[in-house]
């Protein structure tokens, strides 16, 4: 515990070589832990390097004699509920698109047409500026983490995460509408 307090301490200057010490020493923990609450490899990946991205963003908030383990299982525990919230609410919004599809097919001729739906919300999707139409795409189609669209966009997790929180809405709002 006193060579975490050295550690943190250095942290808190900005110390890149800290954070890697600090990084190597609790990243299985933190993952392992993520693991089992959340059981997909790739989320849980994810989760744990949204945690250490915090960690250097607040690097120094951090009480140098605070128990940085401790920070950590809250950090990550805070991180996997938001992601089952974000997995959640992702179900209703295919379970919304389905059942669309389904009441256009019990309803044909009269009513909501899946096609129309489809060219509807891809009409939105094209709609989108540039950046967020990649990283909706990105993220959607080809199923990739956050973290790693921000780092090929050379943007920020946070900055990714709002531009998919606004093509969200934007999609959900035309679905409401049709």
């Amino acid at each position: 515990m006193e060579q975490d307090h050295i550690l943190i301490a250095k942290l808190n200057a900005s110390s890149k070589v800290a954070f890697s010490n600090l990084f190597d020493k609790y990243v299985g923990m933190v993952h392992s832990f993520v693991s089992s609450l959340i059981k997909d490899d790739a989320a849980s990946d994810d989760i744990t390097q949204q945690v250490f991205i915090k960690l250097w963003e607040h690097r120094r908030n951090i009480a140098p004699e605070g128990n940085l383990p401790a920070w950590l299982y809250v950090s990550a525990r805070n991180a996997v509920f938001k992601e089952l919230k974000r997995m959640v609410l992702m179900d209703k919004y295919v379970n919304c698109a389905l059942r669309s599809q389904q009441i256009s097919e019990n309803f044909v001729g009269g009513g909501i047409d899946a096609e129309i739906i489809r060219r509807e919300l891809e009409a939105v999707v094209n709609s989108f500026p540039k950046a967020m139409k990649n990283i909706y795409l990105m993220r959607t189609v080809e199923g990739l983490s956050v973290a790693y669209i921000a780092a090929e966009m050379k943007l920020s997790p946070k900055t990714v995460e709002t531009q998919l929180s606004r093509a969200k809405k934007k999609l959900k709002d035309k679905l409401e509408k049709i």
